[in-house]
């Protein structure tokens, strides 16, 4: 029995997984120049300020404690940002191991591969584009069962 749609579903979500490592990689760089550039940070608030002060629904926010909740986010991203891309990249990971294991179990059960479909899913988040597809490849890997063969023999013996 070829397993040619958990392959698939695993390369989808390998390409999700890539894309969102790229993406998070982009905002560390972006957020890394913003927490090291002090003008940059100075100019964004401006601009937050100037927006406030023009919309009258956002005239009672306080914009002393706006402007430190904006540096905590700033200063706080990065942590969070290395958790997100570490957890992706092991997602990828295993998503690649899930694939090898569906590919090496052709006419077996994909039990193993299908466990590690959705503990690649968990890594890459709960509910994202990649754990969804994901999840659905260990679905089918769990429920699809082998071919059994069935022999001629008997057949041939009865009609003798």
């Amino acid at each position: 029995m070829k397993r040619t749609v958990e392959i698939v579903f695993g390369i989808i979500g390998s390409f999700f997984n890539i894309l969102a490592i790229g993406f998070m990689g982009l905002m560390m760089i972006g957020m890394t120049e913003l927490k090291n550039s002090a003008q940059t940070q100075d100019d964004l608030i401006a601009e937050f300020e100037n927006q406030f002060s023009t919309d009258p629904q956002l005239q009672d926010i306080d914009m002393q404690s706006f402007t430190n909740s904006m540096n905590s986010i700033i200063h706080g991203f990065g942590p969070f940002g290395w958790f997100t891309l570490i957890c992706f990249i092991i997602s990828l990971v295993l998503g690649i191991i899930a694939m090898v294991q569906v590919y090496r179990a052709k006419d077996k059960k994909a039990n193993f591969a299908g466990a590690m479909f959705i503990v690649a899913a968990v890594f890459a988040g709960i509910i994202s584009p990649t754990s969804i597809v994901y999840y659905i490849a260990a679905i089918i890997c769990f429920v699809r069962k082998p071919i059994e063969e069935i022999s001629d023999t008997t057949y041939i013996e009865q009609a003798e």
